[in-house]
């Protein structure tokens, strides 16, 4: 059985695409026996589709998106503030 450190990483990367067919039902098995990866899944998911909702309402204007990724970034050391 797969470890959660596993999953978890196979979530994030999207490796199931390319796994076998024995990974992804390995990979299902372990997500019917564990809550938490259950949950993480299904909160990686909400955060993906929030995400694409969210970058569908504005235009791609460079500033917005350079203020954004700071913004997610955190402030770099010595760097400017907004």
């Amino acid at each position: 059985m797969l470890r959660c450190k596993e999953v978890t990483r196979k979530i994030a990367s999207d490796e199931l695409a390319e796994a076998r067919w024995s990974q992804r039902i390995a990979f299902r098995f372990h997500l019917l026996m564990c809550r938490h990866c259950r949950r993480y899944a299904a909160q990686l998911l909400a955060i993906g589709t929030a995400a694409r909702n969210l970058w569908g309402q504005e235009p791609e204007d460079p500033d917005t998106l350079e203020r954004l990724k700071r913004k997610v970034l955190g402030p770099s050391p010595g760097g400017p503030q907004d």
